[in-house]
């Protein structure tokens, strides 16, 4: 027997009790076999009201949460003393969403390896890896940081001394020293 048709386990007392009857309902159909009776269309139903269910309950246990610690305002008559009735609701939908995704997600992947021709996307992932690995190899031409081609006339040699970046001009600009274009230059209206 393969995992995807094997029999999922019944709701336990603690699931039957925290969850409604038609949230129950819904957990249930999250189960094999009946999980995989459903269509494609029907299962995207089932996974879009499980969430819906799953976010809902998430949302009253926050609101509870900070309603007994003094947060927030109560929402009915008094505040809530806890949220742990919620948050196991929110867990076992959220079991429950879980498993029905496993189930779209391996649908849709039995779909794109026939689309592909066989490959998977898990198998694409191996020969991408494979690849970066492949090309994490050392370059020989970078393995000591020399110049790439040391026989190279055009390879510069490296910094130049600091004699050879002598100012030409003055720093104030002054004519005697730099003549009279950065003067005119300077002294152009922009506009």
């Amino acid at each position: 027997m393969t995992q995807q048709s094997q029999a999922h386990e019944p709701a336990t007392p603690d699931e039957q009790r925290a969850l409604s009857r038609d949230e129950q309902e819904l957990a249930d159909q999250a189960r094999n076999p009946a999980l995989q009776g459903l269509s494609d269309r029907e299962l995207g139903d089932l996974v879009s009201l499980l969430r819906e269910r799953r976010n809902r309950a998430r949302d009253i246990a926050d609101r509870q949460r900070r309603e007994a610690r003094g947060k927030a305002e109560p929402a009915g008559a008094s505040a809530a003393g806890g949220n742990e009735g919620t948050m196991s609701k929110h867990d076992y939908l959220g079991e429950a969403l879980d498993r029905a995704m496993a189930e779209r997600d391996r649908r849709a992947g039995g779909a794109e390896a026939e689309a592909e021709g066989g490959e998977t996307q898990a198998d694409l992932a191996r020969k991408a890896q494979a690849m970066a690995e492949a090309g994490r190899s050392q370059n020989p031409m970078m393995e000591d940081g020399a110049p790439l081609h040391p026989a190279d006339p055009d390879a510069s040699s490296g910094k130049a001394g600091m004699a050879a970046t002598e100012r030409n001009t003055a720093p104030s600009g002054a004519l005697d020293h730099a003549g009279e274009g950065p003067s005119r230059e300077r002294s152009r209206t922009r506009y």
